[in-house]
């Protein structure tokens, strides 16, 4: 029986340095006598396994993955099994695995320099995909993952559609209660088709909620996500007003806050932002280009929390020092805090409890190390047991 172990997976934006330059010794295979690398074979899913020829374990291990190699061979699928022998055997021993074998089986060196640089084990697997990039690597010693010819075939899936860029996807709405319920919208504002395959959403910075898999969101097109769905977060958002996370695989980041829910004419508005962060209250459209911005009139301004009033900052565009007033209704526990456009922290500008009355609070451009920091777009949020809230700042040398 095969034991179906964890896998480990790494996402890479950058070409791995997974390399080598080795002699093909394996007769029935089509490249024999010729010096091969993972290079060597274009747009094709490499599998590299590492081991000992003359054991009996790593053979059938490599019996295993060469009919996988076969089987997707027949369908059509650019894959390539390439075995790595450790440089302490020889060209005499290689039977066992040249045996009933047509794909490429090379040795080492007598140092096991390539062994060394992939940091290698005995039975240990590398998966490299269509772009030379790392998607998987495991020992495999008690047996193949189950899902290791789904995986391969996925890999194919998903070629041509490259990873998001955060500059073109983002949170363009969202709803805190009523009917529909929570959810939130992603916009692809981007030219072509992406994944949004490593990216993850959360109402907070811990990003431990939703970890997207290979979701395509075409260009101009949308993702949208309910509240304990299918494949969706499983943070509820505060009617109070809360926050929405975005990261990339890079750990990059996004957010939009969201205010305190309101009502009108019996109908719970929802909040949609443009791709500067910049929000409003509209009507509910899940998945579909967003309304017009609705201007609430007194009534309806008075649903809104009244405990935390968070003013405009003055000046804004500001060098090098601008303002920020905060009108408390009670008193109450609150943190200030500053954030660049990628949703990164930058400094703490007040934590403890604030007394009713208004207050105005002094940020001279400089994070909490001390130095100033770049022109940009900034944000200012207070958040308190009750409330988030949070504004756009601009920092003009």
């Amino acid at each position: 029986m095969i034991n179906k172990l964890s896998m480990i997976f790494f996402f890479c934006l950058v070409t791995a340095q997974y390399d080598y330059n080795l002699e093909d010794i394996n007769s029935s295979s089509d490249t024999y006598g010729q010096q091969i690398s993972p290079s060597f074979f274009q747009d094709a899913v490499t599998l590299h396994y590492f081991g000992y020829f003359t054991w009996g374990t790593c053979t059938n291990r490599f019996g295993q993955l060469n009919n996988i190699y076969e089987d997707l061979k027949s369908q059509g699928y650019h894959v390539e099994l390439i075995g790595i022998a450790s440089g302490s055997q020889s060209s005499s021993s290689s039977g066992n695995w040249t045996s009933n074998n047509n794909s490429p089986v090379c040795i080492d060196n007598s140092s096991n320099e390539v062994w060394n640089d992939w940091g290698a084990s005995q039975r240990d697997l590398f998966v490299l995909d269509l772009n030379g990039d790392l998607v998987l690597h495991q020992n495999i010693t008690s047996g193949l993952p189950d899902n290791l010819e789904s995986l391969i075939i996925d890999l194919f899936d998903q070629y041509g559609t490259e990873i998001c860029d955060l500059n073109d996807v983002y949170v363009s709405e969202a709803h805190t209660s009523g009917n529909p319920e929570d959810y939130i919208e992603i916009y692809n504002n981007g030219g072509e088709d992406c994944s949004l395959e490593g990216f993850k959403l959360d109402d907070s910075q811990e990003m431990d909620d939703l970890t997207f898999g290979n979701v395509v969101i075409t260009a101009g097109g949308y993702w949208l996500g309910y509240k304990d769905g299918d494949s969706s977060f499983s943070s509820g958002l505060s009617s109070n007003g809360d926050e929405v996370w975005l990261s990339d695989p890079l750990g990059n980041t996004k957010m939009v806050s969201l205010n305190a829910s309101v009502e009108l004419d019996g109908v719970q508005l929802s909040q949609s932002f443009s791709s500067d962060g910049e929000g409003c209250y509209t009507s509910p459209t899940p998945g579909e280009d967003n309304t017009d911005c609705i201007t609430l009139g007194i009534d309806n301004q008075n649903t809104l929390p009244q405990n935390i009033l968070l003013f405009n900052n003055y000046p804004n565009p500001f060098n090098p020092t601008t303002y920020i007033p905060i009108e408390m209704k009670n008193r109450e526990n609150v943190i200030i805090e500053i954030f660049d456009a990628r949703g990164s922290f930058v400094k703490t500008i007040f934590s403890g409890f604030l007394d009713r009355g208004i207050h105005k609070f002094r940020w001279n451009a400089t994070g909490s190390d001390g130095i100033e920091v770049g022109s940009g777009v900034y944000f200012y949020t207070i958040k308190s047991n009750s409330v988030s809230l949070s504004k756009k700042i601009v920092f003009a040398k």
